[in-house]
């Protein structure tokens, strides 16, 4: 699954939803770069957190509403890429272990 996609088609349903007429509009009345949100939408940037937290505050809806999707659930605990941290000397370490 392209979860980024995903998350994206979800936020332009919203967007085209909540009542404007185009993303760019959406865009430009609420300060969120247009190649920001147009690489968002597409799946194409993994967004900070500060700007999935403006754009829900733009749509009045909270962040967690973006989430709650069986599908993506699915993705989280079924095929998650697991995080894997880099240490200093280059080596990863395993979810979840702290060191």
């Amino acid at each position: 699954m392209d979860i980024l996609g995903h998350v994206g088609e979800k936020l332009r349903q919203r967007i085209l939803k909540s009542g404007y007429e185009t993303v760019e509009l959406f865009a430009h009345e609420n300060g969120i770069p247009k190649s920001t949100l147009s690489e968002l939408l597409s799946g194409k940037n993994d967004p900070r957190l500060t700007t999935v937290f403006k754009i829900c505050a733009a749509l009045d809806i909270m962040p967690s509403e973006l989430f709650r999707d069986q599908e993506i659930d699915l993705w989280v605990r079924e095929g998650a890429p697991r995080y894997q941290a880099r240490s200093k000397n280059g080596r990863g370490r395993k979810a979840g272990k702290n060191r």
